[in-house]
């Protein structure tokens, strides 16, 4: 049997409104930190299903392949080098193809380790599971291609549709238990952690920072003290929201017991420009984080964080309104498993 931890991050929303959070009550007297706390950010990339272009196993699959790989050994080398965690999230083509090109001769560049090892185990990336669960794999799926590739134990679910409005509606609650696999059906595997709560084409996407455990689909912003699922508030994907949120620690808009989140995409196509990612993203963050504003992390140990020095406490913070809970945690472990099914 094979056994692993798993993280997940992801989003969703509510039945009334798919252009905002349902607006939380008014905040409850709570007891957490004292000391204004910095903004937790995440930095991450998507790899989507589409990539590397051309059809696994061909000569130009393969080109597109190398290519790909080439700039995530980049960036996985300047992220850290700026002191900032960076988290790689794939879909499943390009790990399929990691299983086809990772061959001697794709690997003498990185020790004999195929890329995801190296990423991580040499270069500190965290790596997690992305899926828009097309081409016939689900986040499952991808888990245990993760894991075939030596690099699972993420429960985190790299994002997905949260308003059971759109037909993609990515029906985030069946993770509330282990969910097998569609192309590898003796696959389990189950997710404890939602972050990008993402709309189609990201045109309608919800403006939320905190961490809290979603009620329901249809009560997606209101915490569940009982529930085993978390998710995390992205903001506004930018600079300047995550400048914004510091100035709301400072100016005593949104209180300590909060903790304020906040993500940030490098797209895959600004990979191929790297001088920007460093000038545009990197620096500014690390500017932020020097001076103590922010702290730079990743989903999984941004859940650690929420648990260990918030005690749990979710919030959930819009623009307008900011609802607190003191609440005890409970997310269990998540495990990805064969199946004898």
């Amino acid at each position: 049997m094979l056994l692993l931890a798993v993280v997940m991050s992801g989003g969703a929303c509510s039945q009334e409104s798919s252009s905002s959070p349902t607006a939380p009550t008014g905040p409850l007297e709570t007891s957490g930190p004292t000391l204004t706390p910095p903004v937790y950010v995440t930095l991450f990339t998507h790899i989507e299903d589409n990539a590397p272009a051309g059809a696994l196993g061909t000569p130009a699959s393969r080109s597109a392949y190398a290519r790909m790989r080439a700039q995530l050994i980049q960036m996985g080398q300047m992220a850290p080098q700026s002191g900032v965690p960076w988290s790689l999230q794939p879909d499943w083509k390009i790990l399929e193809a990691a299983r086809l090109y990772e061959d001697v001769e794709m690997t003498a560049s990185t020790g004999g380790l195929n890329v995801f090892r190296y990423l991580r185990d040499t270069l500190n990336v965290v790596i997690d599971p992305h899926s828009h669960e097309n081409g016939g794999y689900n986040y499952t799926d991808v888990a245990y291609l993760l894991e075939l590739l030596e690099v699972g134990g993420s429960t985190v679910i790299g994002g997905h549709i949260w308003d059971p409005s759109y037909p993609q509606f990515s029906n985030w609650e069946r993770f509330r238990v282990p969910v097998f696999g569609e192309r590898y059906p003796s696959a389990v595997w189950r997710g404890n952690i939602l972050m990008g709560s993402g709309t189609p084409g990201h045109v309608n996407d919800p403006v939320v920072s905190g961490v809290w455990r979603p009620r329901s689909r249809f009560s997606y912003f209101e915490d569940d003290p009982t529930g085993n699922i978390a998710a995390i508030g992205q903001w506004r994907r930018d600079i300047a929201g995550i400048v914004e949120l510091t100035e709301r620690y400072s100016s005593g808009l949104v209180p300590a017991t909060c903790m304020l989140t906040a993500s940030f995409h490098v797209t895959p196509g600004s990979l191929s420009n790297l001088g920007a990612v460093q000038s545009n993203v990197l620096s500014p963050l690390r500017s932020l984080r020097n001076r103590g504003q922010i702290e730079l992390t990743d989903f999984t140990s941004l859940i650690s964080t929420w648990r260990n020095r918030f005690g749990g406490e979710a919030c959930v913070h819009t623009p307008t309104t900011t609802s607190i809970r003191e609440v005890t945690p409970q997310l269990p472990t998540s495990t990805i498993r064969r199946s004898s099914r």
